[in-house]
C-alpha cells in the first residue's frame, strides 16, 4: 500500500470537518484472503486514517494471513469475532447479541461492511451499536443475495446503500425489488504505481525466450473466473502465430491457485500449451508483471467491476476482456468492438487478441486511452469523496438516523 504514502490529499476530502476524528469501523468476512474487496476497503480505509480521522479500525468474522499482514503494516487496528454463518437459528440470534456486545465497547460511528454476508449482519446490529450510520456496501455481482422478507427488511433500514458495479446495483434491484435510484455506484479506487514498481525478469522466472512477449490475466484462479476459454482460445493464439510465423506470446496468469487451478492445468496440457503458459500464484503487488506484458486480458462470466482489468488499465496497457457489465464498466465503449469478446466464445476471444497483437500502434493506443479514463473515473479521491460525501449528507439530513 505504499502507494498510499505519497499520494496528495484531496481538496474536497479535507473539507469534511464534520468527519474529522469520528471513529470508522470496517467489517469483513476473513482475513484470509486478499481479493478485489478486501483491496478496496483497505484503500479506502488507508485514506481515510491519513486525512481524516485516524480513529480507523477493522472488524473481522475469521482471522487469517494475508490480510491482516497488510492491516498491520497500514497500522490498523483489528478485532476478531468468530461468527458462524450456518448456525441454527437460535444459536445465531445468541451470536447477534454477543457481537453486539463485541463492538459497543468500540464505540463506532460509522460501519463500512464489505461483501454480503458482512452487509447482512452489519444491517441487523449497526442500530443497537451505539453507531449514527451503516452502509450497505454491494461489493459482489449478486451472490448470496436470496431475496427473502427478512433480507428484504433489514436491508430498507440501513441509511445508504451502494455498489461498486452497475452489476451489483441490478441484482439488489432486481432481488429485493429496490428503486436504482436508492442505490448509489461508486467506482473503485485504483492507486497509481506508476513510480514504485520494482523491475523483476519474468522471462528468467518462466525460462523462456526473451524475444517472447508477455500476455498476462490478473485474477485468483477460482470458478467465478472463465480462465478455460481463454487457455481454448490461446491454443489457437499459438497455431496462428506458428503459421504467421510470429514470436509466440506467453500467457502468464496471476492469482491464488484455488479450485480449479488442478482441471486448469490438465486442460493446458491436453491443449498443449505447457510451453506457452504459466502460472504465479498469488503476488502483490502485481505492477511489475503488468508493466512486463504488452498487454492483458481478462476472461469471466460475472463481475461486479473488475481490479483485474482496473489494474492494468492503470498501467497504461489495452485489456481484451469478456463483453459483460461489470467490464464495460471499466474499459468503457470508446474500443468495445476490438476489446470486448463474446462470454464462452473462444473462437471470437482469439480472433480479439490476435487483432491487437498485429497492431502495435493500436496497443500503445488503447493503453493510453485505458489510463486516462483511470486518473478521470476511478481515482482513489473520487472514490473517497463519494462515501464521505453520502455519510455527511445523510447525518445532516437524519442527525440521529
Amino acid at each position: 500500500m505504499n502507494g498510499l504514502d505519497r499520494m496528495r490529499a484531496d481538496s474536497k476530502i479535507n473539507s469534511f470537518d464534520s468527519l474529522k476524528d469520528k471513529r470508522f469501523l470496517f467489517v469483513v468476512n476473513t482475513l484470509r484472503g486478499f481479493g478485489g474487496a478486501e483491496r478496496q476497503s483497505l484503500i479506502l480505509a488507508t485514506y481515510i486514517k491519513k486525512n481524516i480521522s485516524s480513529n480507523v479500525f477493522f472488524l473481522a468474522f475469521e482471522d487469517g494471513g494475508e490480510f491482516r499482514l497488510l492491516l498491520e503494516e497500514a497500522r490498523i487496528e483489528v478485532h476478531c469475532f468468530t461468527f458462524k454463518h450456518q448456525a441454527s437459528k437460535f444459536k445465531k440470534a445468541f451470536q447477534y447479541f454477543r457481537l453486539i456486545q463485541f463492538v459497543k465497547p468500540l464505540k463506532p460511528d460509522f460501519l463500512i461492511p464489505y461483501v454480503a454476508e458482512s452487509n447482512k449482519i452489519v444491517a441487523q446490529i449497526w442500530k443497537y451499536t451505539g453507531a449514527m450510520f451503516a452502509f450497505w456496501n454491494q461489493r459482489e455481482e449478486g451472490r448470496k443475495l436470496f431475496g427473502t422478507s427478512h433480507e428484504k427488511k433489514i436491508i430498507s433500514k440501513v441509511p445508504a446503500i451502494i455498489s461498486n458495479s452497475f452489476e451489483g446495483r441490478d441484482a439488489l434491484v432486481r432481488v429485493y425489488n429496490l428503486n436504482p435510484d436508492e442505490i448509489t455506484v461508486i467506482n473503485n479506487g485504483i492507486i497509481p504505481y506508476t513510480d514504485e514498481i520494482e523491475d523483476y525478469d519474468w522471462h528468467s522466472h518462466f525460462k523462456i525466450e526473451r524475444h517472447r512477449p508477455l500476455v498476462s490475466m490478473v485474477a485468483n484462479i477460482t470458478s467465478r473466473k472463465d480462465h478455460f476459454t481463454l487457455f481454448k482460445a490461446w491454443q489457437l493464439v499459438i497455431f496462428q502465430c506458428r503459421t504467421k510465423q510470429m514470436p509466440l506470446p506467453f500467457l502468464v496468469l496471476a492469482g491464488r491457485l484455488d479450485d480449479t487451478y488442478d482441471d486448469l492445468r490438465l486442460l493446458g496440457f491436453d491443449l498443449n500449451l505447457s510451453d506457452s503458459v504459466g502460472f504465479t500464484g498469488s503476488i502483490n503487488p502485481v505492477q511489475s508483471l503488468i508493466k512486463n506484458s504488452l498487454f492483458c486480458v481478462f476472461s469471466s462470466n460475472l463481475e461486479g467491476c473488475p481490479n483485474g482489468v482496473l489494474e492494468c488499465m492503470e498501467q497504461g496497457k489495452a485489456v481484451i476482456a469478456t463483453n459483460i457489465s461489470g467490464v464495460m464498466q471499466a474499459l468503457g465503449t470508446t474500443y468495445a468492438d476490438i476489446c470486448l469478446s463474446q462470454p464462452n466464445n473462444h473462437c471470437d476471444l482469439a480472433d480479439k487478441i490476435m487483432n491487437l497483437y498485429q497492431q502495435p500502434y493500436l496497443i500503445k493506443e488503447i493503453g493510453i486511452y485505458n489510463s486516462n479514463r483511470i486518473t478521470k473515473e476511478f481515482s482513489v479521491e473520487q472514490m473517497v469523496t463519494k462515501h464521505l460525501q453520502i455519510i455527511e449528507d445523510k447525518l445532516k439530513r437524519f442527525p440521529k438516523v
